[in-house]
């Protein structure tokens, strides 16, 4: 088989899983912005997670159930599949593109030689869309967030990347199948729906370690970190939580930029000023953010988590009142 679905558009972005729903609502003739696709999903969010199986606490500033959300609040269906055997993922995955769907996927980033990470990088939750198989080459064609064109891995890469048991974020063959109405929900409700479906959730998380309780939480963990993880063994952590924070994937601020400019295209569609003041207020929380993963970062160099601790706090009180005053918009 060898197949390139020439009407698959790719468009570069920030984070993997708003880009690949993006592009997969464009083959599908429904047109949004990143950030428009992130807001609608009701996206943003704050986990602090902490187990005793994992090495390192992980920081994460959105939530699981972006692509659900995204396709309830528009009235789009969503099949969202998962299978333990390699063979029927790629035939799945084969059936689909030979009828010219596009394939939205998870993978664990390290399988993926074009993305040159270390073996040690593991991160399951990572959405990629393939466009094309090509069994005489052995390749597909997958399309990845920031790239401008369309990357190549191996069968073989894929299938491990697809395969993936690692934690904390397994890949474990999953993949969405969607199907799209002829006209999706009136994007003004839309829109006010994922509003107050976001902000409930960070006023309102169901345990102390997600939401605007999480970010305090957070504040109230941060500084035993240094005593429970000491830098000169754990500097891998807290670089890591860096990247979570800043780089990798988030758009930076903890996912809050993308949800700021989120808000502002949605005052336009909604026509609504405050809004709009809204989303600038929350592009300073974003900057706060970026100011925590810095100082985060300096911990092993004598980066002082009292001041983190400060700022952390700081951030949850003004996450609470911008989120008080969306959950209005219902």
């Amino acid at each position: 088989m060898k197949k390139l679905i020439k009407d698959f558009i790719h468009r570069p972005g920030v984070h993997c899983e708003s880009t690949a729903l993006r592009n997969i609502y464009e083959f599908y003739g429904f047109n949004f912005t990143e950030p428009m696709i992130f807001g609608l999903g009701s996206a943003l969010g704050f986990v602090y997670w902490k187990t005793e199986w994992m090495k390192f606490p992980f920081i994460g500033g959105r939530i699981n159930d972006l692509d659900r959300n995204l396709c309830d609040n528009l009235g789009v269906s969503l099949e969202i599949r998962k299978t333990s055997s390699k063979r029927k993922a790629y035939q799945s995955l084969k059936e689909l593109i030979s009828s010219g769907i596009p394939v939205a996927i998870h993978v664990d980033m390290p399988y993926l030689k074009y993305l040159k990470l270390s073996k040690e990088a593991h991160f399951g939750a990572h959405t990629v869309v393939v466009a094309g198989l090509d069994e005489e080459r052995g390749i597909a064609y997958i399309a990845d967030t920031q790239y401008q064109k369309l990357q190549i891995a191996t069968l073989g890469e894929l299938e491990e990347a697809r395969a993936s048991k690692f934690g904390p974020f397994p890949a474990q063959n999953v993949w969405l199948e969607f199907k799209f109405p002829l006209k999706l929900s009136p994007l003004n409700t839309a829109i006010e729906r994922a509003i107050v479906r976001t902000a409930d959730s960070m006023l309102n998380p169901p345990i102390k370690n997600l939401g605007i309780k999480g970010i305090r939480h957070f504040g109230n963990e941060i500084v035993t970190w240094p005593e429970e993880y000491p830098p000169q063994e754990f500097g891998w952590g807290y670089k890591f939580t860096y990247v979570y924070l800043e780089e990798d994937g988030s758009g930076g601020g903890c996912f809050r930029y993308l949800f700021s400019r989120f808000l502002r295209e949605a005052s336009e569609c909604i026509k609504s000023d405050e809004l709009k003041s809204l989303g600038d207020k929350y592009e300073q929380v974003g900057r706060r953010w970026t100011e925590v993963a810095h100082l985060v970062q300096d911990i092993p160099t004598g980066g002082k988590v009292g001041d983190i601790q400060k700022l952390l706090f700081e951030i949850a009180d003004e996450e609470e009142v911008i989120f008080s005053a969306l959950k209005k918009f219902g």
